[in-house]
């Protein structure tokens, strides 16, 4: 078992956009392995590459619980291709050290992707049927394109405070993600209550 670093939020490689996967070599195949490894000891249900320090187009899932059929899951090179709806969701992350943030998200996604044997993939999950899924998917894709909960977050000073206690950084205003069409859909939500992970 091989448990590696996190990288915590203030650390610069959580905001370098990711490069693509061209071979599946053998030292891909072990980061992957040790993603899952370095997941598990921490009881997340996902993790991306960046937050192990590794600058590649990575992230893998366990979504696995006693009502969902999803297990272990990698997703090399994913892109959301379809997005519509909004969820409120609940989301941590080990490189937040255990903080909790309340995101927007998008209630239903199309993603591509290629797998372990490098073939191409495509799936379509709802927060509606898979909520845990459809929003780790989410949430991890943000992270190849150095985005952070904390820059999806609907309530923004009482996301520095919870940050403050964390004693990590406060929330840089100019990387606050405007989705027109996510606000949008997620102004029309009535009474949104947040979905744990």
């Amino acid at each position: 078992m091989a448990k590696l670093k996190i990288q915590i939020y203030g650390d610069a490689v959580l905001r370098q956009p990711t490069t693509p996967v061209h071979k599946m070599s053998v030292k891909i195949q072990k980061t992957i392995q040790d993603m899952f490894d370095t997941l598990h000891a921490f009881h997340c249900c996902g993790l991306a590459a960046p937050q192990v320090g590794v600058n590649k187009q990575i992230f893998v899932l366990d979504c696995a619980t006693d009502t969902q059929r999803y297990g272990q899951m990698v997703f090399i090179n994913p892109k959301i291709v379809r997005k519509s709806g909004a969820c409120l969701s609940q989301e941590g992350s080990p490189s937040f050290m255990g903080a909790l943030l309340e995101v927007k998200r998008y209630n239903s996604i199309t993603i591509r992707f290629q797998d372990m044997q490098a073939r191409n993939q495509e799936m379509t999950v709802s927060a509606d049927e898979h909520p845990l899924l459809c929003r780790a998917i989410q949430h991890e894709m943000d992270h190849l394109n150095g985005i952070l909960i904390c820059d999806r977050v609907v309530d923004v000073e009482a996301t520095n405070a919870i940050l403050k206690e964390k004693n990590l950084p406060l929330i840089d205003p100019n990387r606050l993600v405007v989705d027109s069409v996510l606000d949008e859909a997620f102004a029309q939500l009535e009474n949104p209550t947040a979905l744990v992970e």
